[in-house]
């Protein structure tokens, strides 16, 4: 199993999505080079390595309903990986992202500091 990325692929999809809904995270969590047999499976956990990348590096913030979820890095991850869709069919082309059982969305940590809320 693929759980993460080579230090260019996640630059560059960090770079790719910014300012974009976590779905965009998804569809980029594919590596450059990968097996045939590469999941589902394989795409969501690179999805939560890069997530919890970009919200220790400090690139995004969570936030439900216009307020930023409470608990640490790993905690807020860990509710996404309760929640979320074991399939690709039950993400229904990334319509989960903006459904209430989704955690939350993303609200990107710009570098002048201001916030960009998706």
């Amino acid at each position: 199993m693929i759980t993460e990325l080579s230090e260019r692929e996640y630059k560059e999809l960090a770079d790719a999505a910014e300012g974009q809904t976590l779905d965009a995270i998804l569809c980029y969590s594919v590596p450059d080079i990968y097996p045939a047999e590469f999941s589902f499976a394989d795409r969501r956990e690179i999805f939560f390595w890069v997530l919890t990348r970009l919200l220790k590096e400090g690139r995004i913030k969570l936030a439900k309903h216009g307020k930023f979820l409470e608990g640490s890095v790993d905690e807020q991850v860990e509710r996404f990986r309760q929640a979320f869709p074991k399939t690709e069919e039950e993400m229904e082309d990334g319509i989960w992202f903006f459904d209430e059982s989704c955690p939350g969305g993303a609200v990107w940590v710009l570098e002048d500091g201001s916030l960009e809320w998706t």
